[in-house]
């Protein structure tokens, strides 16, 4: 992850001091609504599958390199409420966090953009207070229409992929020690505010 970012760091300087006279730094805080689908199937072949919803948040700070182009790291981060649709499993609280890098356009009021979160992370807890924490990556995709330019409406897709997952702070074990399959997608709904500064 540190050579990721010492890349990501390389790449933004340089495209800053060779376009500078046309680039500005973006700055995009958000806030929104997510919701989350999991399905797992457990090594005795029972499925299960619960629904992740509550408030997202978080901000980007990139680069734009002219009018159109931009790329940008983003923390992102929400908490709410998860619901098994199994019988007799109470819902438990959540927290998520994920670290990405983000490329995007924007064409007049339409906007686009793919990214990769190189680190994602989420706590489940239960009503006794017992955590269980997965982590790995995700994928995503967003389109926005942006009325004005520094204000946006946006929907993204997400495809997590969660590799580990440890229990009350103990080690990290593989995720394919207790589910044979997990799947993960989910769907957010914002609204932000890209800021371009230093123009």
């Amino acid at each position: 992850m540190n050579d990721f970012l010492l890349r990501l760091y390389v790449v933004l300087c340089i495209s800053f001091f060779t376009h500078q006279a046309r680039a500005g730094v973006l700055l995009e805080p958000f806030v929104g609504y997510g919701q989350t689908t999991v399905s797992t199937t457990d090594l005795s072949a029972t499925d299960a599958q619960s629904k992740d919803s509550g408030l997202g948040y978080g901000s980007r700070l990139g680069y734009r390199f002219n009018q159109s182009f931009w790329i940008a790291a983003e923390y992102a981060a929400g908490n709410g409420t998860s619901k098994s649709s199994t019988p007799g499993i109470a819902d438990m609280n959540y927290n998520n966090t994920a670290m990405s890098a983000v490329v995007g356009y924007d064409h007049n009021h339409f906007r686009v953009w793919a990214g990769y979160g190189f680190s994602d992370k989420v706590t489940l807890k239960d009503s006794s207070g017992t955590e269980t924490n997965f982590s790995g990556t995700n994928y995503k995709l967003g389109v926005g229409l942006r009325p004005s330019t520094s204000f946006s409406v946006n929907f993204e897709y997400l495809i997590p992929k969660y590799t580990k997952y440890n229990t009350a702070g103990g080690a990290d074990a593989d995720v394919s020690t207790i589910y044979s399959k997990m799947d993960v997608s989910s769907m957010f709904l914002s609204v932000s505010f890209p800021f371009d500064l230093g123009k």
